[in-house]
């Protein structure tokens, strides 16, 4: 069969498309071969470690010491504001002694007839009573005014460096601020005013706090993840202490 013309022009041209079509086909399936996939990058994970840090606080009134009055009962009050990160416990210690105690300070047996009497209460901000303890002629008591604050998570970090790990560890942190107000009241009997009208006792007062001080190190590459850790609010770990400047007595 003989064909025309037309019909030849219209076989090259569809020849000609379907060269140009594998092609096309051919480079574009190599260029997807050639092309390669991003790797992503691998995480570091940062165990985080901790040590327990005691500090001092100071009360805005120092005068230990607290003059008898006639009709009514000395006083001192003190008030202590701690904002720190982490924390975990309170404490408000007092140490007392009667400069004159009872009717016979030398007969131990009966020395406390007459001594006087120191109670020592511990508010907070919103003035709820969070202890109260009482001396009588001498010794000394602590009040536990906040203990075993809860601790962050301890679950190990992922992050590319450590820059960005401890600026994860921080977000976990937990902010704490209160006011605590110290009162203290004396009491003596008729014949404790009369010996100590132009007297005063004195006292010892310590306001110490301790913190969970959080850092990070980075994992051993092989090393299996910790299965035993620490619990939220548990009390593992070393212990440093720091050095604290007490007050004496007046």
């Amino acid at each position: 069969m003989t064909l025309k013309k037309s019909d030849k022009i219209i076989a090259v041209i569809g020849v000609i498309i379907l060269i140009v079509a594998a092609v096309g086909i051919y480079l574009y399936a190599g260029a997807e071969e050639k092309v390669d996939m991003p790797k992503e990058e691998e995480k570091t994970f940062f165990e985080i470690q901790y040590e327990e840090r005691s500090m001092a606080a100071m009360p805005d009134n120092q005068d230990y010491s607290i003059k008898p009055k006639l009709l009514r009962s000395g006083t001192y009050e003190g008030i202590v504001e701690i904002s720190q990160q982490n924390l975990k416990s309170v404490d408000v210690f007092v140490d007392y002694s009667d400069n004159k105690v009872g009717f016979f300070p030398r007969l131990h047996i009966i020395r406390s007839i007459g001594a006087d009497t120191i109670t020592i209460t511990v508010y907070d901000s919103q003035d709820n009573e969070l202890g109260r303890e009482r001396i009588k002629g001498d010794g000394n008591i602590t009040i536990p005014v906040k203990s075993d604050a809860s601790m962050i998570s301890m679950e190990p970090i992922e992050a590319d460096d450590l820059m960005e790990a401890t600026s994860l560890l921080e977000e976990r942190y937990i902010d704490y601020s209160e006011t605590y107000t110290i009162h203290i009241s004396l009491k003596t009997g008729l014949w404790g005013k009369i010996r100590e009208l132009l007297g005063k006792d004195s006292f010892q007062l310590e306001i110490t706090y301790s913190y969970y001080d959080y850092h990070i190190e980075e994992k051993v590459p092989g090393d299996e993840p910790d299965g035993d850790l620490p619990p939220t609010g548990g009390n593992q770990g070393s212990q440093t202490w720091s050095p604290m400047a007490y007050p004496g007595k007046n």
